[in-house]
């Protein structure tokens, strides 16, 4: 009998019943094996699983990360020992923490990821030439994942694992780190959106037209005017001057539709339409009739969409599978869907034209 395969995944740590959850329903074939908060372990008796198979999804929406697991360390050399079998080519580097059980933007910039960091330098000087340059992974490329405890918390050893990266994983160490939010930003929704771009591996470009649904007070908005984009804000809520007020190196502006998305007339929607986010504080089934009508008012020209499903109680996500199904009509040609870093209630669908 070959030997059983066990694959790790991340996610935040109040999110880990929910993600048990999703996948027994959707694949029944993982154990239970082992955790820690924002880590959980599973194992499998069937060869060549999930994270060996490029094309599989993660198979749960609140997984930011995942993969195959080499086994604990509690040291370099241990973890140097654990790859030695795996591959003997240069491989790409990822040392990335848990998260602990609080929102992102509440943690000491200062300690955060000092403890990875550290082990980062120490893996890299231990084996010269062992591991690739640079972090962002690349298609194809076989990534080792050693995963730390928070640095803010006491060490409770390492979990040593790899993936091979492909689109369905974030490029980044444990798919995408938090962006701190700067100061000139009207909201924590900054965060949110370019977590969510980083994430994607999607990269706007100036001068593309963006409308952002729920956009008050414009931190997303904010976001996407720093990249070049000229943006289209609905939401009936005042938005910060910095936006109102803004303009680019590109000319590009922000133009506020004071009002409900519903009530937008269709002639005053800008053509084309290159990425559509949505933000609004309503229950998913509502915010999604907007998305619906505005994916159908752009006729065809969207790039990309980042759509916030909010999940604030057991009954939503119940719905969950129906509203994915809502998503996945819209027309995209590729639809995944991930809990980031800045997020608490909530999941994102990222959306590829």
């Amino acid at each position: 009998m070959a030997e059983p395969t066990f694959l790790w995944f991340l996610h935040q740590p109040t999110s880990v019943g929910w993600l048990k959850r999703e996948l027994a329903a959707k694949r029944p074939e993982l154990r239970f094996a082992f955790a820690r908060p924002g880590l959980t372990t599973f194992k499998v008796d069937r060869a060549g699983d999930l994270a060996g198979d490029p094309d599989a999804a993660p198979g749960s929406s609140f997984a930011r990360a995942w993969g195959r697991s080499l086994g604990r360390a509690t040291t370099a050399e241990e973890i140097l020992a654990l790859l030695e079998p795996l591959t003997s080519t240069p491989i790409r580097l990822h040392v990335f923490e848990r998260d602990p059980d609080r929102p992102a933007d509440e943690r000491d910039a200062a300690i955060v990821g000092t403890r990875p960091a550290a082990l980062e330098t120490e893996l890299r000087a231990a084996a010269p030439g062992r591991f690739l340059d640079g972090t962002a992974a690349v298609a194809g490329e076989l990534v080792l994942d050693v995963i730390t405890a928070p640095s803010e918390l006491p060490d409770d050893g390492l979990l040593v694992g790899w993936h091979r990266h492909d689109r369905t994983h974030g490029p980044w160490p444990g798919g995408v780190t938090h962006v701190p939010i700067p100061a000139a930003a009207p909201s924590r929704a900054w965060a949110k959106i370019e977590e969510a771009i980083r994430w994607s591996a999607l990269e706007p470009r100036p001068g593309e037209r963006a409308v952002e649904l729920g956009s008050a007070p414009g931190g997303a908005s904010f976001a996407l005017l720093e990249r070049g984009l000229e943006v289209h804000g609905v939401d009936p809520g005042a938005m910060a001057p910095a936006v109102i007020a803004y303009a680019g190196p590109h000319g590009n502006k922000f133009i506020h539709h004071a009002m409900p998305a519903a009530e937008v007339d269709r002639r005053a929607v800008p053509r084309p339409i290159h990425w559509l986010a949505s933000d609004v504080n309503l229950a998913p089934m509502v915010a999604l009739r907007y998305v619906e009508r505005f994916v159908a008012l752009a006729r065809g020209t969207l790039r990309g969409a980042f759509i916030t499903l909010k999940i604030n109680d057991e009954g939503i996500f119940e719905a969950l599978p129906r509203l994915q199904s809502r998503v996945e009509r819209l027309g995209a040609r590729e639809v995944r869907y991930t809990q980031l870093p800045s997020h608490r209630s909530e999941i994102v669908a990222m959306l590829v034209w």
